[in-house]
């Protein structure tokens, strides 16, 4: 593959198509992408912040990787891809919401399907994938208490990550479960998995924040810390060898969400509430 704003990687694809619901996201757009019956794809991979120098949004800072990542595209239909380019109307700050609105009642049907009781092992292939990498050495927060989702939320004041935290707050006791099967077998994976995840949160507060780890400054990008440790998980995900394809993906995309709440909820992201 070359390099350059237009290299997707296949998880990236993936993933944008495996949560666009076949549709585009632009509000009220009735078009499909694909057709059962042929080969068409109407679909569009479009840039949030412009691809190249002078296209729209084009943001200098940003690095072609960036440009190229999963949370810089969005799936449109040809015409509400010409659409956003009125920049005026369409800034990168309301092309992301479109996209999270687009994204989270895609996620609200998948999960309505009862797509984890027709592939149950879609939750313990995610915890084998994040739990078989080690992370570089990164001092790890030693907070082991559990709190509920909503006191979490208030406390660190989330706000775009609001619905979904709730959503999947369900699942906490399935997770449990799950860590219970794994423990009786002698297995660490749910200590390594959780440690990870904390190290990632680290990681990501690093490279946000910088110095100022305050919890008003943790609180204004509460959304962002979240989005960048998903991101994190996606990148090791994609680096495992142990990927199983007969998974259909958007199982894999609502089991990832469930360990993002669960990890959110036992302290390993965001802060603990005081």
């Amino acid at each position: 593959m070359g390099k350059g704003p237009r290299n997707y990687s296949q998880l990236t694809r993936t993933r944008l198509f495996s949560l666009s619901g076949n549709q585009c996201a632009f509000p009220g757009c009735p078009i499909t992408f694909t057709n059962p019956e042929n080969d068409t794809n109407l679909s569009n991979i479009c840039h949030i912040a412009g691809a190249e120098k002078g296209g729209e949004r084009y943001d200098p800072n940003m690095t072609d990787k960036e440009r190229a990542s999963y949370e810089n595209l969005i799936l449109l239909c040809a015409n509400h891809h010409l659409t956003t380019n009125d920049v005026s109307k369409h800034t990168v700050l309301s092309l992301k919401k479109m996209k999270q609105d687009h994204e989270k009642e895609v996620l609200r049907k998948i999960g309505a399907s009862d797509i984890l009781n027709k592939y149950p092992s879609s939750l313990a292939l995610i915890i084998n994938h994040i739990s078989s990498i080690d992370i570089e050495n990164v001092d790890m927060l030693t907070s082991t208490n559990i709190y509920s989702p909503d006191k979490k939320i208030t406390y660190n004041e989330v706000v775009v990550y609001k619905p979904i935290l709730e959503e999947y707050k369900v699942y906490h006791g399935k997770l449990n479960k799950i860590y219970s099967e794994i423990e009786k077998q002698g297995s660490f994976k749910k200590e390594l998995l959780l440690q990870n995840i904390n190290k990632l949160y680290l990681k990501a507060k690093g490279e946000l924040l910088e110095i100022d780890t305050s919890i008003e400054n943790i609180r204004k990008n509460a959304d962002k810390l979240i989005e960048l440790v998903e991101k994190y998980l996606w990148e090791l995900y994609e680096k495992s060898p142990n990927a199983k394809e007969d998974i259909p993906f958007e199982a894999v995309n609502v089991g990832m969400k469930i360990i993002i709440v669960d990890a959110f909820v036992r302290c390993k992201i965001l802060e603990e509430p005081k």
